[in-house]
């Protein structure tokens, strides 16, 4: 096509010679004007025809997948069904005596979940897509960030088991669906793992323990602790363990990076779980605070349990039994010993069946109980004024003594910090802190679970808290406190609710939070 504007100047030049030209006839001027005059509708022409042209061209894109081969291509996004199909083989359900949840196996033949779902026990059981295995190992377990490491699984079943590895959490953006694939609410005898769908509401920081939650609003139920968070592409981007944390419901996910994190160390020698062998007498000391305690485990074959406990010196004490993460324990009945529609022995008409205090001098403590199969902890103290106490427990069932190395050794000032753990229901740990007359400081506890402390002066209470907005949950426990005199001071921290759980313990000068 001709360019219209090439037109344009052919027309001006012949009106520009037919202008100079004194002997042309009216008629030669005629035919000429008729000859621009078509020149100028074709110009016309082609200028609206460019103009059309010009103004339907589509904005600039990339090209269809399909019109060129070297075009990436993204991988069409996959189905929930297809999501759970690929990972579900990788999650197992983990069965201990006194309760279940979720674990995710990993490429280096390890199983990772929630601590508090393989408790105290030395092994839990597994079922898996491909067979089941008894008697797995617990290896480690990191009670501040509540992760456990379960393995390694070996045999042939180990090299065919699928597997999951860690994906990015960062890379989800809050809005993007998710889901959660474990074990939630499972009594069948042949567990079948499920998926629930929800989209990543928020990320909440813990600045204090130095890990990242992801807020989820699919309900994270009993049973799916330590199962998958996998986002909308099935990368698994962190495993489940706090749900229900606020009357809406929300779940809170350990993020992948932080597993991966806290993980690292957990397999390094001497990382294992180690337990001293269980004797059915044993002795101990303990500081008058405190408390001895002892795992014990019952079995079907044995369901009664009789634990007599006593000191030397003849002090007051008292003995009491609980589960292993800090409940009453569940009684067990003979057929002839329980009616259930009025009652019977350890029913609510006696709810001290599971302590003994008789107040007595020198007689000690007994307690005879049937319960169901699974770990208890048989605590002992005593009313003493003196500091330190021996007792001396016997048992039907060997007792296995609970470490307890946050008893008073250890000495915090400003600026300093420590961590430690909770390992039963009756546990007081206590820091010494060194302070100056009038020194203002700031002693703060985060922890996922209930932190309480309170601080003394030569046995005088300084101060005390519970619950000042710190943490997760707005649990956490947090005080300003300005020293009335120079001298050592007992810092002792204790937990409300399941145990055990890890904490940390920071001293920061002046009144500002230790970390926000």
């Amino acid at each position: 096509m001709r360019s219209p504007f090439l037109l344009l100047t052919t027309a001006a030049l012949l009106v520009g010679c037919t202008a100079g030209d004194d002997s042309a006839d009216s008629d030669l001027l005629l035919e000429q004007a008729a000859v621009v005059e078509s020149l100028q509708e074709q110009v016309a022409d082609l200028e609206a025809r460019v103009a059309r042209s010009t103004s339907t061209v589509p904005p600039t894109t990339a090209p269809p997948a399909t019109t060129s081969s070297t075009t990436t291509v993204p991988a069409p996004m996959p189905t929930a069904a297809e999501v759970f199909a690929v990972a579900s083989p990788s999650v197992v359900f983990i069965e201990g005596p006194s309760g279940t949840g979720s674990g995710l196996v990993l490429s280096d033949g390890w199983v990772v979940t929630n601590a508090h779902v393989v408790g105290r026990y030395p092994t839990v059981r597994l079922f898996t897509s491909v067979g089941e295995f008894v008697d797995i190992p617990v290896h480690a377990r990191d009670w501040l960030n509540d992760l456990a490491l379960v393995g390694p699984l070996t045999g042939p079943v180990a090299e065919t088991l699928p597997a999951l590895d860690f994906g990015s959490a960062e890379t989800v953006r809050v809005g993007e669906a998710v889901y959660l694939v474990g074990f939630p609410g499972e009594v069948e005898s042949d567990p079948e793992a499920t998926i629930t769908a929800g989209i990543l509401s928020r990320r909440r920081r813990h600045p204090c323990l130095d890990v990242t939650f992801l807020q989820v609003d699919a309900l994270i139920a009993g049973g799916q602790s330590g199962g998958a968070l996998l986002d909308e592409r099935g990368n698994l981007i962190g495993i489940s363990g706090l749900g229900g944390f606020t009357d809406s419901n929300f779940g809170l996910v350990f993020s992948a990076e932080d597993v991966v994190r806290v993980l690292q160390p957990m397999y390094l020698p001497g990382s294992g779980s180690t337990e001293t062998p269980g004797r059915k007498l044993q002795e101990a000391t303990s500081a008058y605070y405190d408390t001895a305690a002892f795992l014990v485990t019952v079995t079907e074959a044995l369901p009664t349990l009789s634990v007599r406990a006593s000191a030397p010196s003849g002090a007051d004490i008292w003995l009491v039994i609980d589960s292993a993460d800090g409940f009453p324990p569940i009684p067990a009945y003979a057929d002839d010993e329980f009616d259930y529609l009025f009652g019977g022995p350890y029913s609510e008409e006696d709810p001290d069946a599971f302590y003994a205090d008789e107040n007595a001098e020198g007689d000690g403590e007994t307690l005879e109980v049937r319960v169901l199969p699974g770990r208890y902890v048989v605590s002992v103290g005593y009313w003493s004024p003196a500091e330190w106490e021996s007792v001396e427990v016997t048992s039907s069932h060997p007792l296995v003594p609970l470490d307890d190395p946050e008893n008073g050794s250890d000495t915090l000032r400003a600026g300093s910090s420590a961590t430690g753990n909770i390992g039963h229901l009756y546990d007081t740990d206590r820091f010494h802190i060194e302070l100056e007359a009038d020194e203002q400081v700031r002693i703060q506890v985060d922890s996922l679970g209930d932190s309480v402390m309170s601080l003394y002066l030569d046995d005088f209470l300084i101060a005390s808290n519970d619950d000042a907005g710190t943490g997760l949950y707005g649990a956490g426990a947090s005080m300003v406190v300005v020293a009335p005199a120079t001298g050592t001071y007992d810092l002792d921290l204790g937990m409300i609710g399941e145990v055990p759980v890890g904490y940390s313990v920071t001293v920061q000068a002046g009144e500002d939070e230790a970390c926000r």
